[in-house]
């Protein structure tokens, strides 16, 4: 054991050794620019293969000082699981046994933040609060010889002596019972050990004196016999038996015990001293607390008076219970406020930015003037069927804006089987478009995000308008992958399916490539030159994208809204409508979560908006700004170098890289935007609304949701370590970032708190205060489905939502949480196994891929004339 112990303290060593010297050869080395926009002082016609774009995370969490100290603490964490056991378990390759070691760290946090959650929640009052069950004195008097539960008071404690055989040791008198026998026995030993001032402490006396008494009960027998006599009863006095004037007992209070000084004050040894005697005596009829808590020498004097002065405990609730009443109230009003605070601002965001954009410029709709922007509007497909792609077309063409100045851009993940018959998407999509060009479009190579040989692949351009089903053209361009010729001829599954990352990319490169007159790719050139045929304008004069999902249908005005809401604020990068369940009667998993999207945009991006940071743009219907006009030049926004740096990276080594880069793309391009651009604005846009169809399924629903709570997990992390957001201190976005996180690691444990309210108020406990705030809170929610929607409607969606929050707020994180390492969904579109590099792409395809010819655009049409 001790030779293991020692390697797995060497490895943790090692690992922070190498990773220092990783961050000290990171910050010496010259920083190398990787922007193809340097590459404007190149020939014309130079080949040149796509440099492999590093990763900004990979540098920020390998490199920096933060990486050794986290690959070392989830060694320590994981010291007792051996990596021959996790091989057993199928953790074979090294990388899937850190990503284990840093799930079990992540999750460790996570119950760590539970736990001290749970301690201020019920810890805390079992720790303090002590619950005492008051026995007057006159109630303790018919506990006598005669009572069927005899009782008996001891140094103001309760004590059981109904067993004839207990009362026979205590050797107590009938006249004793029922009443208060601290005269008749010596202080415990463990009591008495703590007062110094005790003369004939050998002696073992009743209360100090000197001389013998007939009865003192002093074996050691007698005082187990009572110690297994003692209840969790006392008796408790009333305040007017202590501040009343005439006080025989010299009775004072003191942390809610009750002292008498009448014994110490009768005797004839005042073995205090006699300044002790004289403060003690100031002391009669008060609460002496404060005063006690102020003098040294009175402080010195509590064991003592512990000890033999004690007579019982005053009326009230302790102290204890006190102040965890308090904590849990405040606790609860806090949470509370914020919730409320979030409700005010999102109505009020929502009736102020709606009047904003409520009537809409009719050029944006007409296009007659020179200022409505053009709108790229890209759809990514993957395995749609041909009725969820017409529908989203079809509204995409009934968009109630200029059809001169939107484009259609579809981009067809691969060769992949529809999920509704025997058709594929790309082949569904070929249908709908009418080509231009009759002629078969060319494959043109190109380098994708794909890791090992599924870098490598090529797809067609078909430019075309798209007609829908009322009738409306408007302009088109088909973009499909296709991938390698090993894949199109050799059966492989999904050809040229890389992700949805990996489509988006395909957009944001030739549009970078366009506005920064860089070279072009042979794919990039096929994009330009049909985006110019089809609009008449140059592609960089394309100033927006607004990306949707192939299962999202738009409202006929959403896209005018996006675009006016674009045109009044120039701050703003990016923005999002509000997504509507589509197919909310399907089942119960469709009607669980109509409540939950409606609650997610019209409270928590309504919010977010406020401080012009929204966290997470969906991908159903997102819009962004792709540069910005500043002193007559164009500032790149969405394809600036950072952000295409940090989301074009094809490395992910990490767990952390690998929740944000598979899964969960819309959510990493917020994070990166706001990253890139903490000062810009990400906002919602209500009444810019879209429908999308969600899970019909309870497995659907789960897997999907892991992914989103995973994804946002890891994000928030990013976020949370941008200095540079909206805001200061509490009253910033960063804070706001933290809360969330923290909010979303201690879900499970707020579904337990709200059970254990429900059920201390059904046990008769006080809990009524925070009962009533949590009530409250979904009373105004409905307050604000009133204000907002005008939807009464959205009440019955709210009652299902409340009656399926174990299943939101507990069943889903807690699986999330424990397949943090399981990357299954995307990994195959972007990731093969390096053994399989060579049968993946012939000799012949990798010549046409690598290198790829870069041109510029001038010299790219003078060279293809006769097409």
């Amino acid at each position: 054991m001790a030779g293991k112990s020692s390697t797995l303290s060497d490895r943790i060593k090692d690992t922070m050794s190498r990773a220092s010297l990783n961050y000290f050869d990171s910050h010496t080395r010259p920083a190398q620019d990787i922007t193809r926009a340097s590459t404007s002082r190149r020939k014309p016609n130079a080949t040149h293969s796509l440099p492999e774009l590093d990763s900004p995370f990979k540098r920020y969490h390998n490199s920096t000082w933060i990486r050794p100290y986290w690959h070392a603490f989830s060694l320590i964490v994981t010291l007792w699981m051996p990596n021959f056991v996790l091989s057993l378990l199928g953790k074979k390759t090294p990388g899937k046994r850190q990503a284990w070691r840093e799930k079990i760290a992540l999750c460790f946090i996570i119950l760590l933040i539970t736990a001290i959650t749970a301690f201020v929640s019920f810890g805390l009052s079992l720790m303090l609060c002590h619950p005492v069950v008051p026995i007057s004195r006159h109630v303790l008097a018919m506990h006598g010889v005669q009572a069927q539960q005899q009782l008996v008071a001891v140094r103001g404690r309760i004590y059981d002596v109904s067993d004839p055989r207990d009362s026979s040791v205590l050797e107590l008198t009938d006249k004793e019972l029922g009443g208060d026998a601290s005269a008749l026995f010596a202080p415990f030993p463990i009591d008495a050990q703590k007062c110094t001032l005790w003369p004939n402490r050998s002696a073992r006396n009743c209360f100090g004196e000197s001389g013998p008494r007939l009865r003192c009960i002093a074996s050691t027998q007698a005082w187990t016999t009572l110690r297994r006599c003692q209840t969790t009863k006392w008796v408790v006095l009333q305040w007017k038996d202590v501040l009343r004037k005439a006080n025989p007992e010299q009775l004072f209070v003191y942390n809610e015990f009750v002292y008498t000084l009448r014994p110490y004050m009768d005797s004839d040894n005042h073995y205090f001293g006699p300044m002790a005697t004289m403060q003690l005596r100031k002391l009669v009829g008060t609460d002496a607390t404060l005063a006690v808590s102020r003098s040294t020498m009175l402080q010195a004097l509590v064991p003592c008076l512990n000890a033999q002065l004690r007579v019982g405990r005053i009326e009230g609730e302790p102290v204890g219970c006190v102040i965890t009443s308090g904590v849990t109230v405040a606790v609860t009003v806090i949470l509370n406020t914020m919730i409320l605070v979030k409700l005010a601002c999102a109505v009020l965001f929502d009736w102020a930015f709606s009047l904003q954009l409520r009537k809409i410029t009719k050029h944006f709709t007409r296009g007659t003037s020179t200022r409505v922007p053009h709108v790229l509007v890209t759809v990514t497909c993957y395995n749609e069927s041909e009725q969820a792609l017409r529908n989203t077309l079809d509204s995409i063409a009934l968009t109630n804006y200029a059809r001169t100045r939107k484009l259609l851009l579809i981009v067809a993940d691969g060769d992949v089987a529809s999920n509704a018959d025997a058709r594929t998407t790309a082949s569904i999509l070929l249908g709908m478009v009418r080509p231009l060009d009759t002629s078969v479009p060319r494959a043109q190579p190109y380098m994708a995000i794909g890791e090992g040989p599924r870098a490598f692949n090529a797809a067609t351009v078909t430019r075309g308008t798209y007609t829908s089903s009322n009738g409306i053209s408007v302009a088109c361009i088909l973009v499909t992958k296709v991938g390698t010729s090993f894949e199109r001829t050799s059966c492989q599954p999904k050809p040229g399916n890389r992700g949805k990352r990996d489509s988006q990319l395909i957009v944001m490169r030739w549009l970078r490539s366009m506005l920064m007159n860089d070279h072009l790719t042979p794919l990039e050139f096929e994009l330009s030159r049909a985006a110019t045929q089809l609009t008449c304008v140059h592609p960089d004069e394309l100033e927006y994208v607004l990306m949707v999902d192939a299962d999202t249908e738009l409202d006929i005005e959403s896209v005018p809204r996006l675009v006016a809401a674009m045109e009044r604020d120039t701050r703003i990068m990016g923005l999002c409508g509000e997504t509507r369940v589509a197919n909310k009667r399907d089942s119960w998993v469709t009607r669980i979560q109509v409540y939950e999207y409606y609650i997610s945009h019209h409270l928590s991006k309504a919010f977010e908006s406020l401080w012009g940071g929204v966290t997470c743009l969906p991908g159903c219907c997102s819009m962004f700004r792709v540069y910005a006009r500043k002193h007559g030049a164009r500032v790149p926004l969405l394809v600036a170098p950072d952000v295409m740096r940090a989301y074009s990276t094809r490395e992910t080594h990490t767990l952390h890289a690998k929740n944000l880069l598979e899964l969960g793309e819309d959510r990493f391009l917020t994070t990166v935007l706001l990253r890139a651009f903490p000062t810009r604005k990400l906002i919602y846009v209500p009444r810019a609304v879209c429908r999308t169809t969600v899970p019909r399924e309870f497995s659907e629903l789960v897997a999907q949701r892991r992914r989103w709570i995973n994804s946002t997990i890891h994000n928030l992390l990013e976020l949370v370590l941008v200095r540079d957001l909206c805001g200061t201190f509490c009253c910033s976005m960063q804070f706001l970032v933290l809360m969330d996180l923290l909010g979303n690691a201690v879900l499970p444990a707020s579904v337990a708190f709200c059970y254990y309210l429900v059920g201390a108020a059904c046990m008769g406990q006080a809990v009524a205060v925070p009962l009533v705030l949590m009530a409250l809170a979904f009373v105004l929610q409905g307050a604000m489905i009133v204000v907002t929607t005008q939807r009464i409607g959205y009440i019955y969606w709210m009652v299902i939502y409340i009656l399926a929050l174990p299943v939101w707020n507990f069943i889903m994180p807690v699986y999330a949480f424990w397949r943090f390492d399981d990357f299954s969904w995307g990994r195959s579109s972007t990731h093969a196994d390096d053994n399989d590099t060579r049968a993946f792409i012939t000799a012949d395809e990798r010549l046409a891929l690598e290198p790829i010819p870069l041109k510029r655009w001038k010299d790219w049409m003078r060279d293809n004339k006769s097409k």
